[in-house]
């Protein structure tokens, strides 16, 4: 079920083809309705309110509000490790040597963590991603997590990498007995915005109490874009909270999620 909604986002070609086409072939089939004409006119609409800034930051709100970012010691609630969740990486292959990097979510989440390391003054950093279903990857997101958090600072000693899972339950369900055996009562959780919320309910459910943090959008140095000016990120960012909300619903059905 989760790969199959992976498979049907709004920004997938296939998605987009599938839309467009029905509507096409109806207005073949109907001509003279103005139905099919109505039904094109909403998908241009809906993927133009998508694509804004200003539509993106709306439906972010719903599953972001009331997720802060750790921005001092005490706020950490006497944390001593931190966890971060893969966003993302792809792999290369070239006469049999391969390499690895982090998508761009996935670096800022990286680096969120390597922040909020050093604030709290942590001892154990948990690099969590494993090889997706269907993402053709040559090795686990974890390797190229470490690489990115050592570039940033964090000592090697330090990171522990969760390298199994394949999805956010199965970092819930893995990371719990990696932090009871070395000691961990309490650690910060850092993923990005959309995703903030069902990860908390999600390891929350398996007995775990996370403080969270959440990771920046946009590096720091770049401007808010204008928000009623269309852009590809506003549109990638709208294709990932309308996942989080049908993956929110799908772990509810399944009693993945605390209920508090």
């Amino acid at each position: 079920m989760i790969q199959l909604l992976k498979s049907l986002r709004p920004v997938d070609p296939l998605s987009i083809l599938a839309l467009v086409g029905v509507g096409v072939l109806w207005l073949c089939l109907r001509p003279a309705s103005k139905a099919p004409r109505r039904y094109l006119l909403a998908i241009v609409l809906g993927y133009g309110f998508l694509s804004l800034p200003l539509g993106a930051g709306l439906l972010l709100a719903g599953v972001s509000n009331g997720m802060p970012r750790v921005e001092s010691r005490e706020a950490a609630g006497g944390a001593d490790a931190v966890v971060v969740l893969g966003g993302g990486t792809q792999t290369f292959s070239v006469g049999g040597l391969v390499a690895g990097e982090l998508k761009g979510a996935s670096r800022l989440r990286a680096m969120e963590a390597a922040r909020v390391f050093t604030l709290i003054g942590a001892r154990l950093l948990i690099a969590s991603g494993g090889t997706p279903d269907g993402a053709q990857l040559l090795q686990p997101e974890s390797v190229a997590l470490r690489a990115a958090l050592i570039e940033v600072g964090v000592p090697a000693a330090a990171i522990v990498e969760e390298s199994a899972s394949k999805t956010t339950r199965d970092q819930a369900v893995l990371i719990g007995p990696l932090l009871r055996a070395r000691d961990v009562k309490r650690f910060v959780l850092v993923t990005s915005p959309a995703h903030m919320r069902r990860s908390l309910a999600a390891f929350r459910a398996e007995g775990l109490d996370p403080v969270p943090s959440s990771a920046p959008l946009r590096s720091e140095h770049l401007e808010p874009p204008p928000l009623l000016l269309p852009d590809s990120d506003s549109l990638t960012l709208s294709d990932q909270v309308i996942y989080e909300y049908a993956a929110t619903i799908y772990y509810w059905w399944s009693g993945w999620l605390h209920s508090k």
